[in-house]
């Protein structure tokens, strides 16, 4: 029979050690811990196959569980209070009341849902056969306190999607603009016109790019815009712990680390579509909205992005938004466990966590021939440090294009030498350098759609992000003649 080591802390009313220890089967009781940051240090060692909680659980985050389940490391929590066990089962925790049996306890702690009283193997896996312990009821395998017959509430559907839409709120901390932001003032001729407009991917696009400034907030900001002006709901995230821009680049008067508090939520298990909400700011671009994640006001604040809160707050995006457009850094290393001897944060953890997560990756560098041989090297990397990367689609996109710094015919050199020198993959865009229209934008707090309609810079972004300019500039005239 093969052992089963569990390590543990805390205590409630009944001995549930005792009672497990009781059954003398493979589950034993390696060690007791004075507390949670002992438990911690123990699981580090490997020396156990499952860690339990017991009463005082409020300091179990997203974090630290990560820490606990590392190398597949079965965590089971015990609380008295329903608030508390609801919370550590929105972060996937295994959690009972302080009445669960031993048999059910030792199954959990072994990764295994506990069969009913003379039930047979073929239907024991059933999770909604699965045997009731005193107010425990596994349900698709997270353990509920709803007891039979019990009516489900409307944000507990089956699908999250549709719960996290019917929950939802709107943002607030809106940015006035000179323009009316009615809907009867969004492009095109109808919502489905807008919608059809864009022909981008959904899901996550990170803007990504070489070291400097290549542009890739610009580029961010701008895409987003374009594709808000169709109709669609965009959020727009700043996950650039390094030098976070976004706040200032659109003319926002207040930096409220929109993404710290959504990722704070995310580690206490409390992140809902009204929480993520909350943390969002409404802007406001020539009629059309989008919504805002805002960036750390202050890069020393970057251990408070943490990488499996991040990627919680990301995957709830992708559900609730159609597009969601992410400007992270460029830096990708891995190299900040080196320095420790256990796990450590990682402040490129933000920019690697949104690159695993993205459908659609821009890699962004200027037309110049620092920034130029600076992405060669940087999409490099990027396939050798992130391999997961190469589902995503990766597009080369080669900003700041002017003859001054390349000579004549500058499309046509940058390709030949990205043909010569690159990776093997053509670029797929080519944006113009338009120094005054940024300057115009900048300066305004605006987008380009606003502060330079006609910049070519900016209908290059919108080719990028999948808009149709003519089908665009047909819908306004058509509702000018009415």
């Amino acid at each position: 029979m093969q052992r089963w080591a569990v390590v543990t802390t805390g205590q409630l009313r009944a001995d549930h050690i005792a009672a497990v220890e009781g059954l003398q089967g493979p589950v034993t009781i390696e060690r007791r811990c004075a507390d949670l940051a002992e438990l911690v240090a123990v699981c580090r060692t490997g020396r156990s196959d499952a860690a339990l909680v017991i009463g005082s659980t409020e300091l179990l985050t997203a974090t630290v569980l990560a820490d606990l389940q590392e190398g597949d490391r079965h965590v089971v929590a015990i609380s008295a209070v329903a608030e508390e066990r609801a919370r550590l089962r929105n972060l996937g925790l295994t959690c009972f009341d302080d009445d669960v049996g031993a048999e059910a306890l030792a199954a959990a702690l072994q990764g295994r849902e506990p069969a009913r009283p003379g039930a047979s193997a073929e239907d024991s896996g059933d999770p909604e056969e699965t045997y009731q312990s005193n107010g425990g009821e596994p349900r698709g395998g997270v353990w509920s306190d709803r007891k039979h017959g019990e009516e489900q509430s409307p944000h507990e559907t089956a699908d999250p999607a549709t719960a996290q839409r019917a929950s939802a709120a709107p943002p607030s901390n809106v940015r006035s603009s000179n323009v009316p932001s009615s809907d009867d003032q969004l492009t095109g001729d109808s919502p489905t016109e807008d919608r059809e407009a864009v022909r981008g991917i959904h899901g996550i696009t990170v803007v990504w790019g070489a070291p400097g400034s290549p542009g890739r907030s610009t580029v961010a900001v701008n895409l987003a815009a374009e594709i808000a002006l169709q109709g669609t709901e965009v959020l727009l995230v700043d996950a650039d712990t390094l030098a976070a821009s976004l706040v200032p680049q659109l003319g926002l008067m207040e930096e409220t680390a929109g993404l710290a508090q959504a990722c704070r939520a995310a580690d206490l298990g409390r992140l809902d579509t009204q929480a993520l909400h909350a943390a969002t700011s409404a802007v406001q671009v020539s009629g059309a909205r989008l919504s805002l994640l805002s960036g750390l006001p202050r890069a020393a604040r970057w251990p408070e992005i943490r990488e499996r809160s991040l990627q919680t707050v990301l995957q709830l995006a992708r559900t609730r938004y159609d597009y969601v457009i992410v400007d992270v850094a460029a830096c990708v290393e891995q190299d900040e466990e080196l320095s420790y001897d256990t796990l450590a944060p990682q402040r490129n953890g933000a920019a690697l966590t949104c690159l695993r997560q993205a459908d659609r990756i821009l890699a962004v560098g200027a037309a110049d021939a620092v920034s130029f041989s600076r992405l060669v090297k940087a999409i490099e990397d990027l396939q050798l440090s992130l391999p997961e990367t190469a589902a995503a689609q990766v597009e080369v996109v080669i900003n700041k294009v002017r003859s001054e710094v390349i000579g004549r015919s500058p499309r046509d050199q940058l390709g030949q030498t990205w043909r010569r020198l690159g990776p093997d993959r053509e670029i797929s865009a080519f944006l113009p350098w338009d120094g005054s229209g940024c300057d115009a934008a900048l300066l305004a707090g605006q987008v380009l759609a606003e502060a330079a309609a006609e910049s070519p810079l900016r209908r290059g972004i919108a080719a990028l992000a999948g808009v149709d300019q003519g089908s665009r500039r047909k819908g306004l005239l058509s509702r000018l003649r009415r």
